[in-house]
Formats: C-alpha cells, sequence, structure tokens
C-alpha cells in the first residue's frame, strides 16, 4: 500500500490492493458504528464516515491497458 498527500490539490491518494481496502472499509464500518452510539444514525460525522467507505470500496480506476492510458474506467 502507498498513500501520497497532495498538498496543493487538497487531495490524498491511497494506492492500495483489494485485501488492503477491504481491510480499510471493515476498520471503518467498526468506526462508523461507534460514531452511531456516540451521535445517532445519519449525524454528520457517521454520513461522512460512510461516504469515505463508499469511496474506498468504489474507486476511480485508471490503468494502462491498451489505447486507454490515463483514462477511467
Amino acid at each position: 500500500m502507498q498513500v501520497i498527500n497532495k498538498i496543493d490539490e487538497g487531495k490524498i491518494l491511497i494506492e492500495a490492493g483489494y485485501s488492503e481496502a477491504h481491510l480499510i472499509s471493515e476498520a471503518l464500518t467498526m468506526y462508523r458504528l461507534w460514531l452511531e452510539t456516540l451521535h445517532g444514525r445519519n449525524s454528520e460525522e457517521e454520513m461522512q464516515i460512510g461516504a469515505l467507505r463508499h469511496t474506498i470500496m468504489n474507486p476511480t480506476v485508471k490503468g494502462m491497458c491498451h489505447g486507454m492510458e490515463g483514462k477511467s474506467r
């Protein structure tokens, strides 16, 4: 796994394999459940963690397939 901090763009780029992404997702799920007990269901914090988990499990993929260099799939 590799994490790149792109300060100038205000982003963090995570390059992870599927197993690493699933571990991150599981950790976020546990954290989301904990936030739900603290702040209630559908709190702003709980929804942000849910959105982050969704993004990690459904990433934008940029590949190097023939004729598709740098394009999202």
